[in-house]
C-alpha cells in the first residue's frame, strides 16, 4: 500500500477525531459557535473531497470536484453533521451532547470508510451496503432537522413557512442522493423525489398544529419518509415485491402506532 493510500486511510480516522476535538472545545467555549461551525464544515468538505480524489496531475485538480462526483457524495455526511451540530446547539443535557458527539462521529467514520473503499480499495466495496448506510443516515438527518425546525419555531419564533422551505430543500438533496446511489437518473426519479418531498413538507406543516412533542412529530415524518423512499427506490430498480411492501408497511405502521399511542395529546 503506497504512502498516499496510507495517508487517505489515516484521513478516515483523522476526520472524525478532529470533529470530536472541535466539538469538545465548543462545549467549553460556547461563544465560538460560528467559528467551530465553519471549522466543522471545512473538516467535512475537506475529508470527503480528499477521499474521493483519485490520483490526478496538478493541472487536473481544478476539475477534480466534478470528476469525482464530489458533491453527490458530500450530501449524506454534510447534511448529517450539520443536523447533529444544530441539534447539539439546542440540547442542554451534557450527557446527551457527549453521546451525540460519539455516535455522530462513529457514523461519519463509517461513511468515510465506505468512501475510501469505493475509491481506493474497490475489492472491499459493496454498493448495496453504502446505499443502506446512506439511506439510514439520511433518515436520521431528517429526524434531527425536523426536531430542530420545530424547536426554532417554538423557542425562536422563526417563520414556519421559511423552515418548511428549508426542510423541502434538505429533503430534496437527501432523496435525490438515495436515488442516485441506486443508479437512477434524475429523469427517471424526479417525480418520485418531488412527491416524497411534498409529503414530508405537508406532514411537517400539519403536525405543527398538534400538541405532541417535537420528537413524536419528527418520528412520524421520518418513518413515513423512510417507508416512502425505500418503496419508491425499490420499485424504480425493479426489486419491489409484495413481501417487501408488507414488510415496510408493517414495521412502519407498528412504530407509528407505538409512537402515537404513547404520545401525550394534551
Amino acid at each position: 500500500m503506497s504512502s498516499k493510500i496510507l495517508l487517505k486511510k489515516a484521513t478516515v480516522f483523522l476526520g472524525p477525531l478532529t470533529l470530536v476535538v472541535l466539538w469538545e472545545i465548543w462545549l467549553t467555549w460556547e461563544r465560538a459557535v460560528i467559528e467551530i461551525g465553519l471549522l466543522t464544515l471545512a473538516v467535512v468538505v475537506g475529508t470527503v473531497w480528499y477521499l474521493t480524489l483519485r490520483p490526478l496531475a496538478i493541472s487536473q485538480l481544478k476539475v477534480s470536484f466534478h470528476q469525482q462526483e464530489f458533491w453527490r457524495f458530500l450530501i449524506t455526511p454534510g447534511v448529517f453533521i450539520l443536523a447533529v451540530y444544530l441539534f447539539i446547539l439546542i440540547t442542554e443535557n451534557h450527557f446527551w451532547q457527549q453521546l451525540l458527539i460519539i455516535a455522530a462521529n462513529l457514523l461519519f467514520l463509517l461513511v468515510l470508510q465506505n468512501l475510501f473503499d469505493r475509491f481506493h480499495q474497490s475489492s472491499r466495496y459493496s454498493s448495496r451496503s453504502f446505499e443502506s448506510i446512506s439511506g439510514n443516515i439520511n433518515s436520521i438527518s431528517l429526524f434531527l432537522l425536523s426536531v430542530i425546525f420545530y424547536s426554532f419555531i417554538t423557542f425562536l419564533n422563526m417563520a414556519a413557512w421559511q423552515l418548511a422551505l428549508l426542510l423541502l430543500v434538505g429533503t430534496t438533496f437527501l432523496t435525490y442522493q438515495i436515488m442516485w446511489l441506486a443508479g437512477l437518473a434524475i429523469q427517471k426519479s424526479w417525480l418520485y423525489v418531488l412527491v416524497i418531498d411534498l409529503i414530508v413538507v405537508e406532514l411537517f406543516w400539519v403536525l405543527l398544529f398538534l400538541p405532541n412533542t417535537f420528537y413524536i412529530k419528527a418520528l412520524v415524518i421520518t418513518i413515513i419518509y423512510y417507508v416512502g423512499v425505500n418503496l419508491s427506490r425499490n420499485y424504480l430498480i425493479d426489486l419491489l415485491n409484495s413481501k417487501m411492501i408488507w414488510r415496510y408497511l408493517t414495521v412502519g405502521g407498528i412504530i407509528l402506532l407505538i409512537a402515537l399511542g404513547t404520545a401525550q395529546w394534551s
